[in-house]
């Protein structure tokens, strides 16, 4: 890639701020999480899978929108398509707060669908930007540092939501109206990767160096990335129901098990550029094996604090496993493509909250016997297999450039 390394431009301290500031967004779609108690009772006469399906639909709008996002960002700008992803998931995740005395569901699902599009159009921008005016070091300490802003505002949305739930059941939406805030920073200080990109496109085709195939590997990480982040969330979906069951903690203190997992993916976000010295190539089947050794507690757990260090492990080891996925293709990927590699990436994480509780309602139906716990095999079994190759066929992109 030495045609990209002569078209890198260095970024200032506030542009640094403007791109990390998208991702005080990227965890908006988790603002209702804390509130389907409330809505479940104000929507009496809703069915329950219908109410949770709302939190799902965002998950599978943003996934072909982020795709479609990240081929168009060479055209339309980075710049404008985050700010236009934001202000859409913003206010249309805020707009049902205006009625109160709705008796019909489909509003909030149309609201949560409007954040899909919203989220899809921005959540690539945040990566591709990196990737596209960073190399080595900076980049990954600089992807590090957005995995962990992503979810300390996770933190934030859920539990400004859970108290906003508190004065009125529509009160929660006024939470992704914080988002505006981060906005105002990316606007003034976030640099524009469209003439970055286009110059890359420009010096290979002067050259006839550069080629605009899209790498095989690059699905592969996918596809990887996807599976690990399915068991993170999984287990986060699944968290309270199986407390519950065991008779270990009640919703308040699931929420504080849950949260461990976010607790885990900061740390690892402070910690990756370190952990990509130290392994190496080796990184994805050592982090894979985090995931497995966190989800073997949950399974097994008898005391919540043994669930919660489990589900620490579990937020450390994916979030790892994801982070250094994104950096790998970013790699082997020209900057003219890393647009679209990185909509693709980014919606694998979207992916997997859609994917998470039709597993679970299929392990459940695969292995009655075991009941709740049935889930938890199943994704020991998927993470190990992503462990095993990971160890045995080492994945060198990820030392391309990122040491």
């Amino acid at each position: 890639m030495g045609d990209t390394a002569k078209a890198t431009q260095k970024l200032s301290t506030l542009n640094i701020v403007g791109i990390l500031a998208l991702f005080c967004t990227m965890s908006e779609f988790a603002i209702l999480t804390p509130s389907i108690a409330a809505f479940s009772h104000h929507f009496a006469n809703t069915d329950i899978t219908t109410i949770m399906f709302a939190n799902s639909v965002t998950g599978i709008i943003s996934v072909p929108v982020g795709i479609f996002a990240g081929t168009m960002l060479p055209k339309v700008g980075f710049k404008p398509a985050a700010v236009f992803g934001i202000l859409i998931m913003s206010l249309g995740g805020a707009f049902p707060f205006l009625l109160p005395d709705i008796t019909d569901y489909a509003y909030v699902i149309v609201s949560r669908v409007i954040v899909g599009i919203g989220l899809g159009i921005m959540f690539p921008v945040g990566n591709a930007t990196i990737i596209a005016f960073c190399e080595g070091e900076q980049r990954s300490r600089l992807l590090g540092l957005g995995i962990t802003i992503q979810f300390v505002f996770n933190l934030l949305y859920t539990t400004v939501a859970g108290f906003l739930t508190e004065i009125g059941w529509n009160w929660s939406f006024l939470a992704y109206l914080i988002g505006l805030v981060p906005l105002v920073a990316a606007l003034a200080w976030m640099p524009e990767a469209k003439p970055l990109v286009a110059a890359v496109r420009t010096m290979g085709r002067q050259t006839g160096s550069t080629k605009e195939c899209i790498p095989h590997a690059v699905w592969g990480y996918a596809l990887f990335a996807l599976a690990a982040w399915t068991c993170v969330v999984a287990v986060q979906v699944v968290t309270s129901t199986v407390l519950d069951a065991r008779g270990l903690a009640g919703p308040s203190e699931a929420a504080l098990v849950i949260n461990c997992c976010g607790i885990g993916s900061i740390l690892c976000g402070l910690l990756f550029p370190r952990l990509v010295r130290l392994f190496k190539a080796r990184l994805f089947g050592v982090t894979a094996l985090l995931v497995v050794v966190g989800i073997v507690p949950c399974f097994l757990a008898a005391s919540p604090y043994v669930y919660a260090a489990g589900v620490f492990m579990l937020g450390f080891g994916g979030s790892a496993f994801f982070t250094a996925a994104q950096n790998a293709t970013g790699n082997i990927t020209q900057k003219s493509r890393v647009p679209f590699v990185s909509g693709v990436m980014t919606s694998m994480m979207n992916l997997g909250p859609f994917i998470a509780p039709y597993l679970f309602a299929a392990s459940l139906a695969g292995a009655p016997a075991l009941g709740n716990d049935a889930v938890f095999p199943v994704l020991i079994g998927i993470a190990a297999v992503v462990a095993v190759i990971g160890l045995v066929h080492p994945m060198r992109a990820l030392g391309d450039g990122s040491a």
